[in-house]
């Protein structure tokens, strides 16, 4: 049996069975079934830190780099407004609670969409975080043309002079033993039609492991093309990892060889059987075990519809689950 794969499926596996439970086998965008809704919910809810971050990629992948590829002038004290207004509207589309309609079909307002821990489990913040957090997104937009990367050239110049640009990549599938391997990446460049990924950062964080991360997408890309008949094999040094962290407007290399390469084969052969364990329709709630870290519970998004569950023998009712949450108006 095919499994789907992902680093951070694996991650989330590794910290808490049921977190994983909750992300990867309970969560679907579906009214009908309402706590299914509720666990997809939590899964894409963000607080203002992660937040700010997508609002840049979003507005990277929807505005920026369609204007370089139709070779637009591009103003980035004029575009660093634009994505603050981009990020308001997105916060407002939580506070309203517009996900929670039933008619709603995320594909039609995909650049809108926005669930804020702020607003879905009452998470307090201030008026200052906000704002800095649209600081932050502004500060990110202008040092888009001050990166300057490893190999001396600038970051506009490999995004202006590239064979094309491909953001928010998808589509790029290969399997690995019986896992499924198809990452997000940000940003797939063709420099001199070689492949160069690009990670965009905002922050820095303790618990991440970026390069990692990179080189799975790495992976993928090698191993496709590696699969394809008719096509010469890429060769390990002509696939670039990037990570671009626009907040401190630097860029840093990762490294991709036969080592890590194998490495990563080896690793995700290996926890595909793990998430093969729990995957199927005959499993439920009960198959997954419980925690035991406390830092993990607190930052877990699934936090309070998990304790919800557990006191209530695990039987869902919307409107007393709403009630439980601490701060959440009903809308």
């Amino acid at each position: 049996m095919n499994v789907k794969w992902a680093y951070t499926t694996v991650n989330t596996w590794r910290e808490c069975n049921r977190k994983y439970y909750f992300a990867s086998v309970l969560a679907n965008h579906n009214r009908k079934n309402l706590v299914r809704r509720k666990a997809y919910e939590l899964r894409a809810m963000q607080n203002l830190t992660m937040w700010k971050g997508s609002v840049v990629d979003k507005f990277l992948e929807v505005v920026i780099i369609p204007m370089i590829t139709a070779q637009k002038e591009l103003d980035f004290q004029s575009l660093s407004e634009q994505a603050v207004a981009f990020a308001r509207k997105q916060f407002r589309f939580s506070e309203n609670k517009l996900y929670d309609n039933p008619e709603l079909k995320k594909g039609d307002i995909e650049s809108e969409y926005c669930i804020l821990d702020i607003h879905e489990t009452g998470q307090p913040y201030t008026e200052q975080e906000l704002v800095a957090c649209y600081d932050d997104i502004r500060k990110a937009i202008l040092n888009i043309p001050l990166v300057v990367l490893p190999d001396g050239r600038h970051l506009m110049n490999l995004l202006k002079e590239a064979n094309w640009l491909k953001p928010n990549v998808e589509d790029r599938l290969v399997y690995v033993g019986n896992a499924i391997v198809k990452p997000q990446m940000d940003l797939l460049v063709s420099d001199n039609w070689k492949p160069v990924i690009i990670d965009w950062k905002l922050s820095d964080s303790m618990v991440s492991d970026y390069a990692r991360q990179l080189q799975i997408s790495g992976l993928t890309i090698y191993k496709k093309r590696l699969d394809t008949p008719g096509k010469p094999p890429y060769l390990f040094e002509d696939i670039g990892l990037l990570e671009v962290n626009l907040l401190k407007g630097i860029a840093k290399h990762h490294d991709f060889n036969q080592e890590i390469y194998n490495n990563m084969i080896d690793y995700i052969s290996l926890t595909s059987r793990d998430i093969a364990l729990m995957t199927g329709e005959d499993i439920d709630i009960e198959d997954f075990e419980l925690t035991n870290n406390q830092v993990s519970c607190k930052n877990c998004n699934f936090r309070l519809l998990c304790g919800y569950l557990i006191k209530n023998n695990n039987i869902y009712d919307e409107g007393s689950y709403l009630k439980s949450v601490p701060d959440r108006q009903l809308v």
